[in-house]
């Protein structure tokens, strides 16, 4: 996802890169260390599944009770700018990995629906899960004295050596993709089945009552009171809300039942004066416009209304009970005195999920569900599968264009949050460019213990490539990259780079599968991506594309063929050359 423009080989960055940190800055790192505690400190990674930018208050929602995350953020650092994936497991693989997804071996996801394309098959980073050659966060925190512990989804693979078990977890009770929420074990468009793996071993039965949110955090407070006592923990907290099937337990599913009767297009007006109320973008900043395929709310008949606004309903209390059971770990952890040296680390894997009946892979799943209710009265029960559609996904991305699985800034600028009461950070908004590939880089400082590549001259393993955070937590400098630094991502042809306050964005268009021209956008001005620059800016467009092919060759990204001509030609790319 990020590449040094300049630097030929990526093993000759990460060297450039160690002799800077140690001749030319040893006095910046010596005063960062003197800021940081003695004791080594805890690790917790919180995870939200299609959590949509303006879900929490903080981020300019309001509509949606979150108070445990909106505490969260105002005593930590919220970004602003923070990119994901722009999809589940494409941002986990970074976040675990510390590499791209596609050097991590999720080049593209598993699953009958999303197969590599024939010009993918059998390269090099298109494997659907973990590549030997990558070692997890928790592999090398467990080896450094950590107990590690993983509750809820994996998204790696299911293979016996690409389980959460084999991955450097103590414990774990775990699931490979989404599910229904409840004890059902449906796939999430209400047939199949899903396996869930306690320690790697598959759970026969789950408990009567089951609900995902509520027992995944039974399982990792249960996990975390197992603990050696004289260890930091390392735990890994991946939630499945609120992606659908939109379900939630009896006790919550009505508690916000006519708040979204003015509709979408009311709450987007709501979700975007907050999000400009918040500072965390410009108020005079362009926002994007509803998509063409988004019906006024006021042609909807009143049927449609309320089934519409029925599902908002469910969503909002998906992401309440979220936080309510976010609440419990938080409880938990100060009731042990462990709370005040837990670094947290809370986001979105990507932007809102704009499934509905009408686009997407609903239309050819939803027919094979069997007793399937989606009634009125049954929504967000047993047996339903609800989709809020990319309706109110356009409404929780608030001013940001497109969602899930696209390259604009709604599929990957996600909301993220750390707070870390020892770390004496000053609570603020960070408005530099941050990915989901630094977090690796940064918890590894912190705990003092280094990637297997600075200690082993010829490890077998790739070196992470994102850049430590931790200047940017103790308040020595605003952004850990210059505007010549770039992030690049790509997922099933939504494709984009981004450097400085400059954005180049190619969508792909899942109605005809074909993928769009590029643009260019200033996002300082246009985080919307409204004003296409592409030919004002004829110098900045030329390096942009620069970037691009910069960012394909380093990390091997093979673009489907039919739609891309140039890239049809074999090429070796840096995971072929590496490989043995």
């Amino acid at each position: 996802m990020y590449h040094r423009q300049g630097l030929a080989s990526p093993f000759l960055t990460v060297f450039v890169v160690a002799i800077v940190c140690l001749v030319i800055t040893p006095s910046r790192a010596a005063d960062t260390r003197q800021k940081m505690p003695v004791e080594r400190p805890n690790i917790l990674f919180i995870v939200a599944d299609d959590m949509a930018y303006t879900d929490i208050g903080a981020f300019g929602g309001g509509d949606i009770q979150t108070p445990t995350l909106d505490t969260l953020a105002d005593e930590g650092i919220r970004f602003s700018r923070f990119y994901a994936g722009a999809q589940c497991s494409t941002t986990r693989a970074m976040l675990m990995t510390g590499v791209d997804n596609h050097r991590a071996g999720l080049g593209t996801t598993v699953g009958a629906y999303s197969q590599p394309a024939a010009n993918q098959l059998g390269k090099p980073g298109y494997e659907g899960e973990l590549r030997s050659d990558v070692i997890t966060l928790s592999t090398i925190l467990q080896n450094a004295g950590y107990y590690n512990v993983m509750v809820g989804k994996w998204h790696l693979g299911a293979s016996k050596d690409n389980k959460p078990s084999s991955r450097g977890f103590d414990q774990t009770f775990a699931m490979q993709q989404n599910s229904d929420h409840f004890d059902d074990q449906l796939g999430s468009f209400g047939f199949g089945h899903r396996d869930y793996w306690r320690n790697g071993e598959i759970v026969e039965k789950l408990p009567k009552g089951f609900f995902s949110s509520r027992n995944f955090t039974t399982e990792f407070i249960k996990y975390l009171d197992q603990r050696d006592k004289a260890k930091p923990f390392f735990g890994y907290l991946a939630y499945t809300a609120p992606h659908y099937p939109l379900q939630a337990p009896e006790d919550i599913i009505d508690k916000y039942q006519g708040h979204y009767d003015a509709g979408y297009d009311d709450l987007r007006s709501k979700r975007i004066k907050g999000l400009q109320a918040s500072g965390l973008i410009n108020k005079e900043a362009k926002h994007s416009l509803f998509r063409s395929d988004v019906r006024a709310w006021n042609t909807l008949s009143d049927k449609e209304k309320q089934r519409s606004a029925r599902s908002m309903e469910i969503y909002a209390a998906m992401v309440d009970d979220m936080d309510q059971n976010i609440s419990r770990v938080l409880a938990y952890l100060k009731s042990k005195n462990l709370y005040h040296n837990t670094l947290i680390i809370f986001l979105s894997d990507n932007g809102a999920e704009a499934a509905s009946a009408q686009r997407g892979h609903a239309p050819a799943l939803l027919p094979k569900a069997r007793n399937l209710d989606n009634s009125l009265e049954n929504m967000g029960r047993r047996g339903s599968v609800v989709l809020y559609s990319h309706t109110w996904a356009a409404a929780g991305n608030g001013i940001f264009r497109e969602y899930k699985f696209s390259g604009a800034e709604g599929g990957v600028r996600v909301p993220a949050v750390i707070s870390w009461p020892a770390g004496g950070l000053a609570p603020r908004i960070n408005h530099g460019v941050t990915s989901v590939l630094d977090i690796m880089p940064t918890v590894l400082e912190l705990a003092r213990v280094e990637h297997p590549t600075q200690t082993h001259a010829n490890a077998v393993y790739q070196a992470p490539i994102g850049k430590s955070l931790v200047h940017v937590l103790m308040n020595d400098t605003d952004s850990i990259r210059s505007e010549s630094e770039y992030l690049g991502f790509e997922f099933w042809g939504g494709r984009g780079v981004v450097a400085g306050d400059w954005k180049l964005t190619g969508l792909y268009d899942q109605d005809t599968e074909t993928m769009q021209a590029w643009q260019l956008f200033n996002l300082a001005t246009d985080p919307g991506e409204q004003r296409d620059l592409a030919k004002e800016q004829p110098v900045v467009m030329k390096q942009m594309l620069s970037y691009w092919q910069d960012y394909v060759t380093n990390n091997g990204v093979i673009l489907a063929e039919p739609n891309v001509p140039a890239l049809r030609k074999p090429q070796k790319t840096f995971l072929e050359s590496t490989v043995k």
